[in-house]
């Protein structure tokens, strides 16, 4: 049982693994009114919108999460639940309840109480636990926490239409109703990442938990506290061991995509894998469980290099799925890469990080289909030759991938629209470059060069090749370029949220209001990390 208190501890490791430096702290999100108006813009400047933002983006998470969320009070969702959207009409994302409304809530099989979701929800909510993890937010973000796990240890031994437990089969299952139920209708799965994703919030909310009370992995209560957590037994009866048991025995094997659309290998899922077990290959030492370690490492192994495949030279990106017919730009790169970057304290190479040349020209890739594509961003860029001018790369809305038909209420032959989760995720990646970047010398290979002449292209300065660093003019002309494309796409969010700061799921391509499912968990959450990212490049 866990024990309900916040008297944290921190691990007693032999490598050390979870000694994280504690983070800066926030000052307390204040509320925002729920007010729903009609969608305006914001004139003024961005750091003070984004200070603003940040406090009703919080609230407004937390609003679709049991306990305690506005959004899910009274409708039988139960405790540890993130709700993806609290919708209930254009689109409809709850359905199928009976008569008695209080003893079961369901949401729409699109966007409802998914495992990755959850996972991603939660992990946004460690990172706000550890900024002041002895404040009364950080009270109540235990209490979530906790309910979370316990939630999630019944999940992963409900039998459902992915298998059971007895093989692990039933983690690959995406959807539970709000009631802990699993939705047993017609959907894509088995879904490989949810078990990855999971295992990285416990661990990371572990490694916080310890942070702030170095004496409880020592004390009598720690037994009791660690158990629901990691346990060497088998089989695994706990949430990180059984995920990490999943992760390492069926990656290689098929799944549906992050958008739940397309079976086969992805790059989101091999690479929040990968990072999972790398991490958990220090958990399992820690709890003394090393043929555990040894095989989630030699696994880790293998998956990393089965990434190295997503790499197409003749396209010249990466490529979400392989084998697709799809062109495979897709913001699940963009989303893989932040979702797998090793925590503070890993001594593990980072497996295409935001600021690694791939990724890079991914998103360049990508930030221009996805300009031309879309109205609301700009006209093709063609001089009367109908030539392709230089690409200057600037803040531009990004959706998940150039195909999507899925315009938030449906299929539509005009095509998808940008989404603020990816547009948000975008910012982070440039955010996260400019800090690794102005920790180190820059090194521009031919390969990330078109991305470097793009960030440059209305700058005077010649962007070659080379090892570049503090004494070079250019090196500080990137480092400011990355930070002010970053705040380019944080302005496009900020452009189409409403006056009340609210996201919904998408904006319109041509229009730029508001589209489907409103008050999108996961927009918000983006966001947040955006912004993170970007107090650490301004505290850099």
């Amino acid at each position: 049982m866990l024990v309900r208190t916040l008297h944290l501890a921190f691990f007693v490791l032999d490598a050390a693994a979870f000694a994280i430096p504690p983070l800066p702290h926030l000052n307390h999100f204040l509320g925002a009114s729920q007010a729903q108006k009609q969608q305006q813009p914001l004139h003024d400047t961005l750091d003070s919108w984004i200070q603003r933002e940040e406090r009703i983006a919080l609230e407004k998470l937390l609003a679709n999460v049991a306990p305690g969320g506005r959004n899910v009070q009274g409708q039988g969702v139960v405790a540890g639940t993130v709700v993806a959207s609290p919708s209930t009409d254009e689109p409809d994302y709850w359905y199928q309840c009976t008569s008695i409304w209080t003893a079961m809530a369901c949401v729409d099989a699109d966007l409802f109480a998914g495992v990755r979701d959850a996972a991603i929800t939660m992990n946004s909510l460690v990172d706000v636990y550890a900024d002041d993890p002895t404040s009364y937010q950080a009270s109540h973000l235990a209490s979530i926490l906790e309910a979370y796990t316990l939630l999630q240890s019944d999940i992963q031994h409900t039998p459902n239409p992915s298998g059971s437990f007895h093989d692990l089969s039933s983690l690959g299952e995406p959807k539970f109703g709000v009631d802990g139920k699993p939705f047993t209708g017609s959907w894509g799965r088995p879904q490989r990442d949810g078990p990855a994703l999971r295992a990285l919030t416990l661990m990371h909310y572990l490694r916080e938990y310890n942070a702030s009370n170095p004496t409880l992995w020592t004390s009598i209560e720690a037994v009791d506290f660690y158990e629901p957590f990691y346990h060497a037994s088998m089989p695994p009866n706990s949430v990180i061991k059984a995920d990490l048991e999943y992760v390492s025995h069926y990656w290689n094997e098929s799944g549906f995509d992050l958008w739940e659309e397309v079976e086969g290998l992805h790059f989101f899922t091999l690479m929040v894998s990968a990072r999972s077990l790398r991490e958990g290959t220090q958990v399992a030492r820690s709890f003394g469980d090393h043929g555990a370690a040894d095989w989630y490492e030699e696994q880790a192994g293998y998956i990393e290099r089965l990434l190295t495949k997503f790499w197409n030279a003749n396209k010249g990106h990466l490529v979400e799925t392989l084998w697709s017919k799809r062109t495979g730009l897709d913001c699940g790169l963009l989303l893989g890469s932040l979702h797998a970057l090793p925590s503070e304290a890993s001594q593990d190479d980072a497996i295409f990080p935001p600021w690694s040349d791939e990724i890079l020209v991914s998103l360049l890739a990508l930030s221009r289909d996805q300009h031309d594509r879309f109205p609301i961003n700009s006209s093709p860029s063609e001089d009367d030759d109908g030539e392709i001018e230089e690409f200057a790369f600037e803040g531009t809305g990004i959706g998940r991938y150039p195909e999507d038909v899925y315009d938030g209420y449906g299929t539509s032959n005009r095509g998808g629209n940008p989404w603020f989760l990816c547009t948000s995720s975008a910012a982070e990646i440039l955010y996260r470059t400019a800090s690794h970047v102005s920790t180190t010398n820059l090194t521009i290979t031919p390969l990330v060069l078109p991305f470097y002449k793009a960030l440059l292209a209305t700058s005077s300065l010649d962007v070659e090749p080379g090892t570049f660093g503090p004494s070079d003019a250019l090196y500080h002309s990137i480092i400011e370029r990355l930070k002010i494309t970053g705040d380019g796409f944080l302005e496009v969010v900020k452009t189409h949220v409403d006056a009340e700061g609210s996201m919904s799921e998408q904006f319109d391509r041509v229009t730029g209001y508001m589209r489907g499912a409103r008050d999108l968990t996961w927009s918000y959450g983006a966001f947040l990390g955006a912004v993170r990212a970007r107090k650490e490049v301004q505290n850099s």
